[in-house]
């Protein structure tokens, strides 16, 4: 999506500089929590309590309400939510979707020897990248502490790492609930091209609506015509994500992309209109796919935190502190 962030608010039509908020309130807790409750058994306990779906399902949101925040604010994180690509599946005529380049900085370059920037084509592909690493970390930190509190013998000690931990899962919902926004946004085939509201000046032979239709495919429709157990019902399978992430994102984005087109013909069709239930199962299904995709990219980052390491300063590996090898509140707490 274009120029929008999520914690509660419903879809509106921006202008044409900007594209409309994704899914809405509802559509982003839904992605958040019944990907969350999909999880494995292998997950930490404390991401599927009542508690913490609920805050994950609200913290979802919050990219879309902190619009309007300010400036900077929002010319540097509304275009996080979208790509926009054109016809050939490039950014605004630059790097092609399935090419990437390694970095924001190196995207930005690319799109330079086209007249352009990251701020109008948009880096949802980096913000899923970026959110996912960061789970690994967040993940990484909490399995160092938890095998800590199992081989430490001192009070005080024991008592510091329940204490950390207890902020560390704080930070992983908040990490995670945020980031889910970006996961759901990337699932909604609007957010992935060019024509995000109306077909716009280009070549249109298939004879599209050029019609604002960014609202009529999110927020509203989805809040008063698709429910949770529609989507629940449309979610995949889990599937492995294996490494590397950018590779399952590039994969993820460009199913989404490829929807673009079957929601203007269908749009056409009239399959937006009055509940028809034509667009309640497309828009069902794109959100299920959120929900699963999200489930999964959670899967892999846990799996992934296995073989990372924390401490700039001591590299403590999370196998070797699995493993009972002894670990120091010095060791966690020291800092180049």
């Amino acid at each position: 999506m274009k120029a929008c962030l999520p914690l509660l608010a419903a879809c509106a039509v921006l202008t044409s500089a900007t594209q409309a908020l994704a899914w809405g309130d509802q559509g982003h807790r839904m992605v958040a929590v019944l990907g969350a409750e999909a999880l494995g058994p292998e997950l930490p306990a404390f991401l599927k309590t009542r508690t913490s779906l609920f805050q994950l399902g609200e913290l979802a949101r919050e990219p879309d309400r902190s619009q309007g925040a300010g400036q900077p604010h929002d010319h540097d994180l509304d275009p996080g939510h979208f790509l926009d690509l054109d016809d050939e599946g490039r950014a605004l005529g630059g790097p092609p979707l399935a090419a990437m380049p390694k970095d924001l900085e190196a995207y930005g370059l690319e799109l330079a020897k086209v007249g352009t920037t990251p701020y109008k084509a948009g880096f949802i592909y980096y913000n899923l990248v970026d959110g996912w690493q960061q789970l690994v970390i967040d993940f990484a930190y909490w399995r160092v502490e938890t095998a800590a509190l199992k081989s430490s013998r001192s009070r005080a000690d024991r008592a510091w790492l329940k204490a950390d931990r207890g902020l560390r899962e704080a930070i992983i919902l908040r990490d995670l609930g945020y980031w889910a926004h970006f996961v759901g946004d990337g699932s909604q085939p609007l957010h992935m091209t060019v024509h995000y509201n109306g077909w716009g000046r280009f070549p249109n032979p298939k004879g599209y609506t050029t019609e604002r239709i960014h609202d009529g495919v999110e927020g509203p429709f989805v809040n008063q015509y698709v429910p949770p157990q529609m989507v629940r019902a449309r979610m995949y399978a889990p599937e492995t994500c294996a490494p590397p992430i950018e590779a399952c994102v590039t994969r993820h984005l460009q199913q989404t992309g490829a929807k673009m087109e079957p929601l203007y013909a269908l749009w056409g069709e009239g399959g937006f209109k009055d509940g028809d239930p034509r667009g309640r199962d497309f828009l069902a299904q794109a959100l299920g796919e959120g929900a699963s995709r999200l489930r999964d990219y959670v899967a892999a980052a846990w799996a992934a935190s296995a073989d990372a390491e924390v401490s700039e300063a001591h590299h403590i590996k999370v196998r070797d502190a699995e493993a009972g090898l002894p670990v120091t509140i010095e060791q966690l707490k020291a800092e180049k």
